[in-house]
């Protein structure tokens, strides 16, 4: 799929790398003119979604470009007594700048998601909304979730035109990319059928390029691009007119939604396009640099440790064992970067890159060892297979409670432990296959030797066994927190009996293909420690 020409609309946030609302670190009025810039030719208008914070600068420099501006005035809880005067500020600024600039400022909007927020009750709110429309004579809507205005019609009658949020990933019960254009369809119907003759504005429309899937919902640049592509092409067949969430990339939005909230621009946090409007898109199309540096690193790591081995199969054997770890190594180490938007983050990315790379480094000694033969030196001891072995089972069974508990807005870690797992399900195939050629049987040739010098004695005691049991239950926990997320108000009230929820919350257990691929890690990282601790790890 493919579009021409702009997009009609793009939410606009012009905080850079490091900058952020939250601690008052702002664009300046050169960065904002910057970016207004940028978007020249990309976008017809944007939205805003406050007035403070130099936003209110928007319409002076958006006016020489061309671009229509869509003025919004963030609205917060006035159970906070220092929310009134800030809604106050942000009403009277709204009004001040729609009448300095009404050629620029074609439409404003009075709230965003204050109904879902639950920070205003829809009185409250159609009180602000009176404010402004006696003020200014340009159209002013509300936006929020789409159910909202099915919910409250009441709100919905005092606007001149909706303003409905329609993001696939983020409904209740996530929205596969193949059933986006049913999805927006629906919606608009039923907007249409409730208030008809009402005119609609598709205020946030898009998808994410980077963090976890929900569901059946899956993240990447492709597939933003795909939805993007798609949903311009729907909004013209259907006469819809629509907003992108988002121009930029937010990495400050990573404090309140994780990875996924830091992605959904059109541009990435540098300004540069994520993605073309037609044509191919490539995942990373960085592909040949980590290439080239995974097969440096691969044929590094088979010179050090194959020099031993005797014969070509075992020398290759090593050299394909040593390829894969290299590879998931570079791969983790890009994720690492790309996904690294905090301070504190800063700071722990060096371990989530040189940990899981020690742990190869030590697979890669044992698989040396077994393919040398069993008079062979195992490797030595500082390599540290088994505190790094504990560590990533401990780090995985946390994380998995982390996802239980509070996981909507939490990434899946597959590819931090994609070398751990991927290394040790190798490793333990390695294992069986030698076992199975010395012995005639795989059993003898399972277990915590496939990774450590000592067949995993230095453990001691029960912790094999606890720590093996506490990877299955968190691969358990994973799946059904995924399923049980799809649980809330609205599922209840479309879904009101058991016979009807049962199905779904299976179905959704089951159609996150990155929280399977995560519990199937688990329940590998397991295998060893069970049956390290069941006595079947005896050498080969």
């Amino acid at each position: 799929e493919s579009w021409s020409g702009p997009f009609a609309s793009a939410s606009f946030a012009p905080y850079r790398r490091f900058q952020s609302p939250i601690n008052d670190d702002v664009p300046s009025e050169a960065e904002i003119a910057a970016d207004l810039k940028v978007l020249k030719g990309k976008v017809l208008g944007v939205r805003t979604y406050s007035v403070r914070d130099g936003l209110d600068a928007v319409p002076k420099l958006a006016q020489p470009l061309g671009l229509k501006v869509t003025l919004g005035a963030w609205l917060g809880d006035i159970r906070d007594p220092q929310n009134i005067a800030k809604n106050d500020e942000e009403i009277a600024t709204l009004i001040r700048l729609a009448n300095a600039y009404p050629d620029t400022i074609k439409r404003v909007i009075v709230g965003n998601e204050v109904l879902l927020r639950r920070d205003l009750t829809p009185a409250e709110l159609i009180g602000y909304i009176r404010r402004v429309k006696a003020a200014i004579r340009q159209p002013v809507s509300y936006a929020d979730v789409w159910v909202f205005f099915l919910k409250y019609p009441e709100v919905a009658r005092e606007l001149d035109y909706l303003t409905i949020h329609i993001l696939p990933y983020w409904e209740d019960e996530p929205v596969p990319l193949d059933r986006a254009e049913a999805h927006i369809m629906r919606a608009v119907g039923a907007i249409r059928q409730a208030f008809p003759g009402k005119p609609i504005l598709i205020g946030e429309i898009g998808w994410p390029s980077l963090g976890r899937d929900r569901g059946p919902a899956v993240v990447s640049t492709v597939n933003e691009a795909r939805y993007l592509r798609r949903a311009a092409a729907i909004a013209a067949r259907h006469h819809f007119d629509y907003n992108i969430v988002e121009a930029f990339d937010q990495p400050w939005k990573s404090l309140l939604e994780n990875t996924v909230g830091a992605a959904w621009g059109i541009l990435d946090a540098e300004r540069e396009p994520k993605f073309a409007m037609s044509g191919p898109v490539t995942e990373m199309p960085d592909w040949p640099l980590r290439a080239a540096i995974a097969v440096a690193l691969g044929l590094a790591a088979s010179f050090v440790f194959g020099r031993p081995l005797p014969g070509f199969a075992a020398a290759l054997t090593l050299a394909f064992f040593a390829q894969l770890l290299a590879w998931l190594a570079v791969t983790t180490g890009f994720h690492v970067a790309l996904v690294t938007f905090r301070l504190w983050q800063f700071f722990w990315a060096p371990f989530r890159v040189v940990l899981p790379a020690l742990f190869g480094v030590a697979l890669l000694a044992r698989a040396a060892a077994l393919l040398a033969g069993p008079a062979a030196t195992p490797g030595p001891r500082w390599l540290g297979g088994q505190i790094l072995a504990q560590f990533f089972a401990v780090y995985a069974v946390a994380w998995s409670l982390l996802l239980a508990f509070d996981g909507r807005y939490r990434d899946i870690p597959d590819i931090d432990f994609a070398l751990p797992a991927a290394g040790l399900a190798a490793l333990l195939l390695l294992r069986a296959a030698l076992g199975w050629r010395q012995h005639g049987r795989i059993g003898s040739a399972l277990g915590l030797a496939a990774l450590l010098p000592d067949g995993g004695r230095r453990f001691g005691g029960r912790l094999p066994f606890y720590l093996g049991i506490a990877l299955i239950v968190g691969a358990a926990a994973s799946l059904i927190s995924e399923g049980f997320a799809i649980v809330g108000e609205d599922f209840v009230r479309d879904h009101p009996t058991f016979a009807e929820q049962a199905p779904l919350v299976l179905r959704a257990m089951l159609s996150n293909r990155e929280m399977l691929l995560w519990s199937a890690m688990q329940v590998v990282m397991a295998v060893p420690f069970l049956l390290g601790a069941s006595g079947r790890s005896a050498d080969a």
